[in-house]
């Protein structure tokens, strides 16, 4: 029998196969049980652009990354190329600290950072540094909001979108939900990463649904752009870290399990 704030209680991850475990982890550290269900995995795009853009890396200024994945699928093209891409001529511009140290993993160090872990935060840490005509690089998902390339834009810089993969659906999702949701008649807890972890969510579960009537789990979304998501789809959303890591979800998971107080 597990011990731990989150002994009973059942989590779902609906993260990317590939980052699932660590959200796993922290939820089985505390005495839950994650139920892992990828609601989303990635591709690498296979374009021209993104070549041309790499051909060209030496005519721009700034690189900016707002995902660990636009870091991993970004440096799986560099690693394509021969000779070896230089980077010291390039400032990079990275959001959150997981981005950060996925930047590190392949030697690179982030010029700038910004305080709080959203595009708005990169926007405000980027004022008075991106200087007009500056050429950047935006190295990002597909799914991935636009909002930080038009305030590029405004402020005078030359913004390339380069998108370096693609969000999809995984084909099994649907089933592996519809299993899940036989065996756990009611899960505690619904844990969103992502607005695209939401989006599919609403998609199968509504395939789902005349199954599942009474089924109202918890929902907890990493930050404030999946819980908009999330509500503007009819979700109740509960739990929101001021801090927007997995950390600090699965610690809010634990205050709400307990009946304190969220922050």
């Amino acid at each position: 029998m597990k011990s731990g704030p989150l002994a009973g209680k059942t989590v779902l991850v609906t993260r990317a196969k590939e980052q699932a475990h660590d959200l796993s982890r922290l939820i089985e550290g505390q005495g839950g049980e994650a139920i892992e269900v990828p609601l989303i995995e990635f591709q690498s795009t296979n374009n021209h652009q993104v070549q041309k853009v790499l051909n060209e890396l030496q005519d721009y200024q700034w690189l900016i990354f707002t995902s660990t994945n636009g870091v991993r699928f970004f440096m799986e093209h560099v690693k394509s190329l021969e000779p070896e891409l230089d980077f010291t001529a390039l400032k990079i511009a990275v959001v959150g600290e997981k981005t950060e140290e996925m930047l590190a993993s392949f030697g690179l160090k982030a010029t700038v950072i910004p305080k709080e872990y959203v595009a708005e935060g990169l926007v405000e840490a980027l004022m008075g540094k991106v200087k007009k005509g500056e050429r950047v690089i935006v190295a990002r998902g597909n799914l991935g909001r636009v909002d930080l390339i038009h305030q590029l834009s405004q402020m005078g810089a030359m913004v390339t979108d380069l998108f370096v993969y693609e969000t999809v659906c995984p084909i099994q999702a649907k089933e592996q939900l519809h299993r899940v949701l036989q065996v756990h008649k009611q899960l505690d807890y619904i844990t969103f990463t992502s607005s695209s972890t939401v989006r599919h969510y609403i998609k199968l579960f509504n395939l789902l649904k005349h199954e599942q009537k009474d089924f109202q789990p918890t929902i907890a979304c990493i930050g404030p752009i999946a819980a908009r998501t999330a509500v503007n789809n009819g979700l109740n959303v509960t739990i929101v870290p001021h801090t927007y890591t997995i950390e600090h979800l699965v610690e809010q998971i634990v205050i709400h399990s307990r009946g304190g107080k969220l922050s």
